[in-house]
């Protein structure tokens, strides 16, 4: 019998643990982030035309998020405008799709399209937050309007 109480001595935290990982996990999933892909897609577009649009890196620096401020210095965030834009600017950008980050992330991506200077630009654009705390841009790269890259997640914004 001794044997016996020993072993669920030893099972016994292992249980404990293992229950209490699994109520953790399902708390965690109760916890997914609720999204506005409208206010979204809107923070992203007035980031847009302030940087792509108005060529105002100044004021463009002052939306990056605050973690992406402390990371990235204005002269990066210069350069990384300028070398997306060899050949000139767009003159307007739209909000066209929008995907989740996955596993309930509080990030969204939002792919938005520029016109103007005789080209199309791409933009993929992430912004941090969430319905309740408001987006604010993280991440800025070129994009794609290909539905071969990501296409399978993208969902189009609602006009």
């Amino acid at each position: 019998m001794r044997e016996l109480g020993s072993f669920y001595n030893v099972i016994s935290p292992q249980i404990s643990f293992f229950v209490l990982g699994s109520i953790l996990g399902l708390l965690g999933c109760a916890g997914e982030t609720a999204h506005d892909e409208a206010l979204a897609a809107k923070r992203a577009v007035e980031f847009a035309e302030t940087v792509f649009v108005q060529n105002d890196i100044e004021k463009g620096y002052r939306l990056l998020s605050d973690g992406t401020r402390r990371h990235v210095p204005i002269e990066k965030f210069k350069e990384t405008v300028t070398r997306m834009h060899p050949k000139g600017y767009p003159t307007s950008v739209t909000a066209r799709e929008f995907e989740p980050m996955p596993g309930g992330e509080k990030a969204i991506y939002i792919f938005l399209t520029g016109d103007g200077s005789g080209d199309r630009f791409d933009y993929k654009l992430t912004l941090e937050g969430s319905l309740a705390t408001d987006y604010r841009v993280t991440n800025l790269e070129p994009g794609t309007s290909s539905h071969l890259l990501m296409g399978h997640r993208k969902t189009p914004l609602k006009k």
